[in-house]
């Protein structure tokens, strides 16, 4: 069955017949927001519908966003021909809003052509965590003016974020509901190495440490380790996590070994260091030009919202070097919030990657592809030794993600969403697919002031 659905109601309606339009069957429903009294009060009327026949209300997560999915069924009498619409009212803390849905058509019969009750159902009203919910739905018209309306009343309890279905809430991933922090803890003689995986969207943690009484053998190996998250939406509120691993990673180094280690540790310092150097560098020239009054990093606005990222990389692009460097240059410079798909292999796994990137898609304020960058051929050798397993689940990302957003490419109004950013200006594009040739460039550090404002206008 089709359905329409006003955009004033900010929702989706239909009815729940499986069968192809026929006389019987109303075309559509149509609904939109009507807070206030609806026309049918105003005037008697000689013959009204009954009363509806069923209710039931659950909590569904579509891209992130957690609404309640409405569901009723009329009565199976001849009242039927009289009703025009029905009325959903939801109540919370105070609060109430009403939606109107109107039947387009006139019932014919009063069942669907199956002998089952006609069914419908509204999904539209937004669900938070921990909350109480009162929904009424009525018909219309109703009794005449005087008499108590008919109608069907259901209270709802939302659980927290630890619900299967509301975890996966963009309020609700935003406290840290998909976090796995993967806590290790090794015990030394004189101190604590506590590991953890950071989140994208909690810039500051507290770890708690708690030593029983010293004397006896076990004073070296007894230690209580709490890590508590300060995502901005919980504060100090958050779930705290104490389940960790006793792991120690110093092994014993076979001497043979060291002298290629070494090279592999200094060559991957070099390149780090001089990416960082250069990154400072013309955040400095930035200061400068623009002066000590204004921030140099972002707009004010984006101090107090920042921009959400999603980095898109192949696997041609160093992970170690490139990838990392460059999050941590958007995360502590640019204050924002940045998605790699190897910080949410576990979401991932559970999604599937394309509605992963899907939903990324609509989180993020600003996504990234990465130019792979012209270093030195030695070194990109010797680290990629390293990352060889994660290079094949990059390079599957990439392809789907290009060709997941390259219909966004088409529009004008959606195509300020991308960006492409290479750190070399030998050929910085030419390495990627030539739709993104579409995509605003930059080449750090030579565009950093252009790339900083453009950034900046994320939430303008």
């Amino acid at each position: 069955m089709g359905a329409k659905c006003s955009r004033r109601a900010a929702g989706s309606c239909a009815t729940e017949s499986p069968f192809p339009r026929d006389r019987a069957n109303p075309s559509s429903i149509e609904c939109y927001e009507e807070n206030g009294p609806s026309i049918e009060l105003l005037k008697e009327h000689e013959f009204v519908p009954s009363d509806i026949s069923g209710l039931d209300a659950k909590i569904i997560e579509r891209q992130g966003k957690c609404n309640f999915n409405i569901t009723w069924s009329l009565g199976v009498d001849g009242s039927i021909i009289f009703l025009n619409a029905s009325k959903i009212c939801l109540q919370k803390e105070g609060s109430r809003s009403c939606i109107r849905c109107d039947y387009t058509e006139r019932f014919q019969n009063q069942t669907m052509l199956s002998g089952e009750k006609w069914q419908f159902y509204y999904i539209g009203f937004p669900v938070d965590e921990n909350n109480e919910y009162h929904i009424e739905v009525f018909n219309l018209p109703p009794p005449n003016p005087g008499l108590d309306p008919p109608k069907k009343h259901i209270k709802r309890f939302s659980p927290g974020c630890k619900d299967s279905v509301l975890k996966y809430c963009k309020t609700c991933i935003e406290k840290g509901s998909l976090w796995a922090p993967n806590i290790t803890v090794c015990h030394k003689k004189s101190e604590v190495v506590v590991n953890f995986t950071a989140s994208p969207f909690c810039s500051k943690y507290v770890i708690r440490l708690h030593e029983p009484d010293p004397s006896g053998d076990l004073y070296d190996h007894i230690v209580v380790t709490k890590l508590i998250p300060r995502f901005p939406l919980c504060e100090g509120h958050c779930p705290r996590h104490a389940e960790h691993q006793e792991l120690c990673t110093e092994e014993p180094t076979d001497v043979s070994t060291d002298f290629v280690g070494n090279y592999i540790i200094i060559c991957c310092l070099l390149a780090s260091l001089f990416l960082i150097v250069c990154m400072v560098a013309a955040l400095l020239h930035y200061k400068r030009k623009y002066g000590a009054g204004r921030n140099w990093a972002l707009s004010p606005l984006m101090q107090h919202i920042p921009a959400t990222i999603l980095v898109v990389y192949s696997q041609e692009v160093c992970f170690q070097h490139t990838v990392l460097a460059f999050a941590e240059f958007l995360h502590e410079c640019c204050h924002s919030n940045v998605i790699i798909d190897a910080w949410q292999k576990l979401r991932i796994a559970e999604m599937g990657p394309v509605q992963w990137l899907a939903t990324q898609k609509e989180i993020a304020d600003k996504i990234i592809f990465l130019s792979p960058n012209n270093a030195n051929p030695a070194c990109d050798s010797t680290c990629r030794t390293t990352v060889d397993s994660h290079s094949g689940n990059s390079e599957c990302m990439f392809k789907f993600a290009f060709n997941l957003f390259c219909s966004d490419w088409k529009n004008q109004s959606s195509l300020h969403k991308y960006m492409v950013v290479s750190f070399s200006e030998k050929n910085p594009t030419n390495s990627l697919p030539s739709p993104l040739n579409i995509c605003p460039k930059y080449v750090l550090m030579k565009d950093i002031d252009s790339f900083c404002r453009d950034l900046s206008e994320h939430k303008v």
